[in-house]
């Protein structure tokens, strides 16, 4: 009996795995097309989901539905592990592993020995949150609008270790940069040792100018950690430029891609000095198999190969599209949604100046009725929100004009 050729049937199946992202029409040439009405492309891009126009998801600061290709590509690599779970057969998902690595690492304009890519945004805080070294007395500096895995989890740590927390208010309607900049500045002491916020607040839609806080904390030798699960996917990001120490995310947002699979850059002059959370084999405590960089991070036991895997196809496809591109489309469809709903008379939480939002749109609603709205939303409209003390409206890529242009009419009918 002849042998198969394992060299041969990797490379047959990674061609297969790329050959996934070519499904339901989204090759590079459809996404890509220059031609193309601006509006048809994006038409386009809407087809790349599965949701019907009865439950449009306008809720991306929570959870975004993948693109067809992505959950074509978990459905693919999850077959093929259920066919052969061998090491021999498992052994090529390494190699997607660093190909998506490489890819995310570009993107992001960083190395790939400084990206772990861990389970979520609140394992990556966690994990800056716990491995940091600190001592009884160091200060922490909070934006009381962080996620509470970068702000309650540090409440813990403090109680633990004696650590000092202060949080930082910061105002309702900014007049601009420097007053969100000086709103932290003014508070930086002789202890404080952390900076830890958030890009862009998911319960206000305030955008923080990062590379001025970064700066800044810097010269007080202060490290700097964000939270940007509501900016990856969502901005073009150049980490190096922003100077962020390490920086967290989740690739079920804004990104588009599988679920349980996350994101944590550490800047490569800290790496050695940050524990991980989880140890399991070949996290450094072996000369063989030692895990280089930030990779240290993401050895977490057994994993989903086949999610990881998918989130290339999530990565191929924002570079298809181009993040500038995506990043441009986000800021145009909020626009459109925030001054579609000032012009209906309704009250925004969010700031309208695009500096100091993106695309998370909070409007106010009276009387604890965010999810009574929401709810009917939903219900009377198909769009698809979420309560926040007012109702949380965030369009991303795969939302249309009708979609915007249904929301401020919903929105008016509910509210107005």
């Amino acid at each position: 009996m002849l042998k198969p050729n394992r060299k041969s049937s990797r490379r047959d199946f990674l061609k297969k795995g790329s050959a996934v992202v070519a499904a339901m029409g989204a090759t590079p040439r459809a996404l890509n097309a220059q031609t193309m009405d601006e509006e048809a492309f994006w038409l386009q891009v809407r087809s790349q989901f599965a949701f019907t126009e009865n439950a449009v998801p306008m809720n991306a600061a929570n959870l975004c539905p993948s693109f067809r290709t992505v959950t074509d590509s978990v459905e693919h690599f999850t077959a093929d592990i259920d066919r052969d779970c061998s090491f021999n057969n498992r052994a090529k998902y390494s190699e997607l592993l660093e190909r998506c690595r490489s890819r995310i690492a570009s993107q992001l304009n960083v190395s790939a020995d400084e990206i772990a890519l861990v389970r979520n945004t609140s394992e990556a805080n966690n994990m800056i949150n716990n491995g940091l070294p600190l001592e009884a007395g160091d200060e922490v500096l909070l934006w009381d609008q962080n996620h509470p895995t970068n702000n309650v989890a540090w409440d813990v740590r403090a109680e633990r270790f004696g650590l000092s927390i202060k949080r930082v208010s910061t105002p309702a309607a900014p007049s601009g940069e420097q007053e969100l900049l000086e709103a932290f500045t003014r508070e930086f002491g002789p202890n404080t040792r952390v900076l830890a916020i958030t890009q862009i607040s998911n319960v206000s839609g305030i955008r923080l100018p990062v590379a001025e806080l970064v700066s800044a904390a810097h010269d007080r030798g202060i490290h700097v950690h964000v939270d940007g699960a509501q900016s990856w996917g969502a901005l073009n990001l150049d980490l190096t430029a922003l100077g962020v120490d390490s920086f967290s995310a989740s690739a079920h947002k804004w990104y588009m891609g599988p679920r349980e699979v996350g994101l944590l850059f550490v800047k490569s002059e800290h790496i050695a000095k940050i524990w991980p959370s989880v140890i399991a084999p070949g996290w450094g405590s072996d000369s063989e198999t030692d895990l280089i960089g930030a990779r240290k991070f993401e050895s977490l036991g057994q994993r989903d190969d086949a999610a990881l895997a998918a989130l290339g196809t999530a990565a191929e496809l924002h570079d298809q599209i181009g993040p500038g591109r995506i990043e441009a489309r986000i800021r145009f469809l909020a626009q459109r949604l925030k001054q579609g709903l000032v012009q209906a008379n309704l009250e925004l939480v969010t700031p309208q100046a695009e500096r100091l939002s993106h695309g998370v749109c909070i409007t106010r609603v009276a009387g604890n009725r965010g999810g009574e709205i929401s709810n009917k939303l939903y219900s009377d409209h198909g769009i698809a929100a979420a309560p926040t003390g007012g109702l949380r409206l965030c369009p991303t890529i795969y939302n249309t004009n009708e979609h915007i242009d249904r929301a401020i009419e919903g929105m008016k009918a509910l509210l107005a």
